[in-house]
């Protein structure tokens, strides 16, 4: 495995690259299902904005997901260094978003990575002490993921994975 390649449990990670044939088409298969948009209302320029974060925080990322040996899905990872949400600012935190290819949804797979990545992400940067997750209140499917793992439901479309002490 090289740098761009993250070891999970049952998962592996590859930094997303648009040059690979089959990154390319797992991204044009979310795009295609007709509720992508609840993954990112436009996950081209997204990905593009993420790989410029990139640069920048060396945090900020696009993985395509791999689960016995096939590509199930993306994720994203976003570090906001500071943020303005209704006129409250929050510190520093690092957020996860996930996209799962329908036929791949429905089997825990979306709990399970969340899990996964979440405690890779805590250990890999022991300054956070949570993980945010942003699922848009009318996401049903998606909600049901992050509160099967752990998750606390702050408030309106927020949840925050814990560090366990």
């Amino acid at each position: 495995m090289n740098k761009d390649t993250i070891k999970l449990q049952n998962f592996i990670l590859e930094e997303f690259d648009d040059s690979k044939k089959d990154h390319w088409q797992l991204k044009r298969e979310l795009i295609q299902n007709e509720d992508s948009y609840l993954i990112s209302r436009d996950i081209d320029n997204f990905i593009k904005r993420n790989n410029a974060l990139h640069q920048q925080d060396n945090i900020t990322n696009t993985f395509s997901i791999i689960y016995d040996g096939i590509y199930i899905g993306i994720a994203f990872l976003n570090y906001h260094p500071e943020e303005i949400r209704e006129g409250i600012v929050f510190e520093e935190e690092i957020e996860i978003g996930l996209g799962l290819l329908p036929v791949f949804r429905d089997k825990h797979l979306g709990s399970l990575f969340e899990r996964e990545f979440c405690e890779y992400l805590l250990e890999k940067y022991p300054q956070f002490n949570e993980v945010v997750a942003r699922i848009e209140n009318d996401n049903t499917r998606s909600i049901k993921a992050p509160n099967y793992v752990g998750f606390e439901h702050i408030n309106g479309d927020e949840y925050h994975f814990k560090r366990k002490i």
